[in-house]
């Protein structure tokens, strides 16, 4: 096994700290090999990933396209199981998928045949009927959709989709929500709405987040640590630490000098090659 690397930590704020009293979602990252076949030969994706991420953090994940970032998202909600090393979840390794991890991808993947109030309420058909109304009912509230339970994804806008796309995924009240490129599809303003909209649900929430982007500035304004990954092989080149308080300026200076590391990592030799 390689060694591991020394991962600076961010000081988690007083409020973190009592939501990990009574709240799990700590994760214990260590992928030393992630491969897939080609006509080549294996190629290696993933390689010496170690990281550990506190109960209630939100963590952003950026890199260069094909770096792997989505891999580890996808390592991290089950849906990949091949590879060398183990994620542990409170102690437990992941081994599948499981409602303790939510996922939002970059399309809503909403079901167009089923009203919003159904697709919150798709995978807690084992839950009986009022819990299950009193869950959607409160995810639809907390993401500001109240009023549109009975439409259908057709009759939404992309903004709204993705919202109903996160109330699904908070639904089953996981311990950790992954998000792979969400607001990606959508146009500037839209986007910065919706990164406000999150911030809001994971104040309230505390779940711990895990964000793939390829937006430094949502980056910078939403996470407690911006990890960057090199290119592929992807491992991690550096971790940044946001430690400015909420709500964020995206014009001050602080805000300013701290985009600027995270791009120095990004465009730095070795990390877009």
């Amino acid at each position: 096994m390689s060694v591991r690397m020394t991962i600076e930590r961010v000081i988690v704020s007083e409020a973190t700290r009592d939501h990990a009293v009574t709240k799990g979602g700590t994760l214990e990252i260590a992928i030393e090999n992630k491969t897939f076949a080609t006509y080549q030969g294996q190629l290696s994706i993933l390689r010496d990933v170690f990281l550990s991420i506190d109960p209630g953090e939100f963590v952003c994940i950026v890199g260069g396209s094909g770096c792997g970032k989505t891999t580890l998202l996808r390592i991290l909600a089950g849906l990949e199981t091949d590879y060398e090393g183990a994620v542990h979840l409170d102690g437990n390794r992941i081994t599948g998928p499981d409602l303790n991890r939510g996922v939002v991808f970059q399309e809503h993947r909403l079901l167009p045949w089923l009203t919003v109030h159904d697709n919150v309420a798709f995978g807690l058909a084992r839950r009986a009927p009022v819990e299950r109304a009193s869950k959607v009912q409160h995810y639809l509230d907390l993401v500001g959709l109240k009023n549109f339970e009975h439409d259908y994804p057709h009759q939404l806008s992309g903004g709204m989709s993705q919202r109903v796309a996160i109330a699904r995924a908070l639904a089953g009240c996981p311990e950790v929500l992954l998000l792979d490129e969400p607001f990606a599809s959508l146009d500037a303003l839209t986007r910065i709405r919706m990164q406000e909209e999150l911030l809001r649900v994971w104040q309230s929430e505390r779940t711990t987040v895990v964000l793939v982007t390829h937006d430094i500035e949502e980056a910078v304004y939403l996470a407690d640590r911006v990890v960057v990954i090199s290119s592929r092989p992807g491992t991690i080149k550096n971790i940044v630490s946001v430690d400015s308080s909420r709500p964020r300026e995206r014009t001050d200076h602080e805000f300013s000098r701290i985009r600027k590391a995270v791009l120095d990592e990004f465009f730095a030799p070795g990390l877009l090659e």
